[in-house]
């Protein structure tokens, strides 16, 4: 924005500049703000909320309109856009001759190309061919569930009248089925050993499975649903009756055994006790690195994790109160705080508090909803260090700071003011935007 409006919108809006954050604009319609990144780079982002936003850092263009329903983001080897929930495009540059494009327009059209894998089309339930999505290499189908075909390399899976009848075949599995009525499965592993079977009958009632019998403790599982079913290894047994009615299990490695009666769980572990579980009246549990409870679920939680490089305490008084406090080996300390809906705030390693009120968007990705939205429903907000404080109040109608024992505070911008002078460590006063 052309720095000649400043002066005159400072006098229809609140402060141009927080002294909170340094952000520049008229909060929260239009805010310029500028971050440091985890890995230390600048981000430089401009605000219209609610409308638009757009960021860029050395390694990123993006621009948001109308967060989430549309983005578009530029990096160095990956583009896409979306628009939700019926528009995404994404490219891939694997290399200066390579690009992997991949998009969807729901429910009419998928498309893709690729120089290595070729390019694909499918025509929404029609049919068609899909590469590279889902987790497979290709997927073929036509008019689905009428058949599809699922590659992930040589691994093939069929499926007709998606989901009754399918086989697998391929150097890793091989099998079949007619669902619910009967099902078979083998796989095998690289050097062509037989590494787990499995067979149903009537699903779900009748279920059987071996598994990791490529190595010195294979798996034996069968269940008859919900009557009774058995898990056994050399070094682990866990038996249901009644599923979910009772469960225990037992295992000789960790020395550790557990006993539930829906929903109430104990256990012990070498001799001790070490895990009652009666929801929702009070609970712990108790193993290696971690230690958990409760007391009238979900009401009151705590947690306490500790690793060779830092200690994780949490805890939660569902849903108005929770706090985090980590300390890391070479005695760094963090926390966080949130009073829900009142406020949250968190000190960082170096000591500094931010804090904002009130606490409508608990939880979030860090450049997620709060970041294109969050601004609007912070009416305060504050950070302290050793060095002072900043405060602002509705978005920079009242601002104050203190640093060097020097109290400084602004009213729409300078309508009635105090500041730092600017050719001495003394103050000096604005009335109607006019210095005295």
């Amino acid at each position: 924005m052309d720095s000649r409006w400043w002066p005159f919108l400072c006098l229809l809006f609140a402060g141009c500049v927080t002294p909170v954050d340094g952000d520049r604009g008229i909060p929260p319609f239009y805010v310029e703000r500028e971050e440091t990144l985890p890995d230390g780079d600048k981000l430089k982002s401009q605000h219209f909320w609610p409308f638009y936003s757009s960021a860029e850092s050395s390694e990123m263009k993006e621009t948001r309109i109308l967060w989430p329903l549309y983005m578009d983001r530029s990096e160095p080897n990956r583009n896409q856009t979306w628009v939700i929930p019926i528009y995404h495009r994404s490219v891939y540059n694997h290399s200066e001759t390579r690009k992997d494009i991949d998009g969807f327009l729901l429910p009419i059209l998928l498309w893709g190309s690729d120089p290595e894998e070729g390019d694909y089309l499918a025509l929404g339930p029609l049919g068609g061919t899909i590469k590279g999505l889902l987790g497979k290499d290709r997927i073929d189908y036509l008019l689905f569930p009428l058949w599809a075909r699922l590659q992930d390399r040589d691994q093939v899976a069929e499926h007709y009248l998606f989901p009754i009848a399918g086989r697998d075949y391929g150097p890793l599995r091989n099998g079949w089925r007619i669902f619910p009525f009967y099902g078979e499965s083998e796989g095998t592993t690289l050097d062509g050993r037989v590494r787990d079977r499995s067979r149903t009958i009537m699903w779900p009632f009748w279920n059987e499975k071996l598994s990791r019998l490529d190595s010195d403790n294979p798996i034996s599982a069968w269940w008859l649903w919900p009557f009774y079913g058995l898990i056994e290894s050399n070094h682990r047994i866990q038996r249901s009756i009644a599923f979910p009615l009772w469960l225990e299990e037992h295992d000789s490695r960790t020395m550790t055994s557990s006993w539930s009666l829906f929903p109430w769980t104990i256990g012990t572990r070498k001799g001790n006790w070490n895990r009652v579980e009666l929801y929702p009246f009070w609970g712990f549990h108790e193993r290696p690195g971690l230690s958990k409870g409760f007391t009238l679920w979900p009401i009151w939680q705590w947690e306490s994790q500790k690793t060779g490089r830092k200690t994780r305490e949490v805890r939660r008084l569902f849903p108005f109160w929770k706090s985090i406090d980590e300390t890391k080996s070479n005695g760094e300390s963090t926390s966080e705080r949130l009073l829900w809906p009142m406020a949250r705030w968190q000190k960082s390693a170096d000591g500094k508090t931010r804090g904002a009120f009130p606490a409508l968007l608990p939880f979030d990705a860090p450049r997620g909803f709060n970041w294109s939205h969050g601004r609007a429903t912070r009416l305060a907000r504050w950070n302290k260090d050793s060095e002072g404080w900043d405060f602002e109040f509705l978005w920079g109608l009242f601002t104050s700071s203190k640093r060097s024992k020097i109290t400084e505070f602004s009213l729409l911008g300078g309508l009635i003011s105090k500041e730092r002078s600017e050719r001495s460590d003394d103050t000096r006063w604005r009335l109607l935007y006019i210095s005295f």
